[in-house]
């Protein structure tokens, strides 16, 4: 995580001058998160590129005013997506739509790691906000003065909001969490003289 950081610090002079090439590494070093956490909040594919694509699109366009560091680009990408995701869940609440069965959801991409159903059911029980809060933190490994930033909030109330957030995702999978969680469970553990 640090050495992306570094490496968006640098980049950042780039942006401000629309460099194209600097465009193409931020892309590269951040897209595969944005799009994991766009995915967490639409859980449709197609959409969550649309949305990464979206906040590249409105990043060349304010390039030359963009002021910050690496951090700062990260945390600005991730809001860029987080409010484009937001639009698309109001609209979808407006205007319901049925799925087309003619298209296969792994047409799109088929690097994203299947998700045990139990754990994908427990998911969609969260609030949104939980569910936002999950992603960012386990699963694009955001930490919470970032998410803070990504969220408009202070780290404090991103502490109390992921606490209540792994509370209800353990409640919810109930028996499950007497077990050894499978490895694509995002639930931080407590280990005898360690805390995660």
């Amino acid at each position: 995580m640090t050495s992306t950081l570094a490496a968006l610090d640098e980049l950042v002079d780039g942006i401000r001058n629309r460099d194209e090439v600097a465009f193409g590494d931020v892309y590269r070093l951040t897209a595969s998160g944005l799009a994991s956490f766009a995915y967490g909040m639409l859980r449709d594919r197609l959409a969550a590129e649309d949305s990464v694509q979206q906040a590249f699109l409105e990043l060349t366009r304010s390039a030359s005013t963009f002021r910050g560091d690496g951090r700062a680009l990260r945390s600005w990408l991730y809001r860029s997506v987080r409010f484009t995701c937001l639009d698309e869940l109001r609209r979808r609440s407006r205007h319901p739509e049925t799925p087309h069965e003619s298209l296969p959801e792994q047409a799109v991409t088929d690097d994203v790691e299947l998700v045990d159903p139990q754990l994908q059911a427990a998911l969609m029980a969260l609030t949104e906000r939980q569910r936002e809060l999950v992603v960012l933190r386990w699963v694009v490994d955001l930490a919470p003065e970032d998410i803070a930033d990504v969220l408009g909030t202070n780290r404090a109330a991103v502490y109390a909001a992921l606490a209540r957030a792994q509370r209800r995702l353990r409640k919810l999978l109930g028996a499950v969490e007497s077990a050894p969680p499978p490895a694509s469970v995002p639930v931080e553990t407590e280990t005898r003289g360690q805390t995660s």
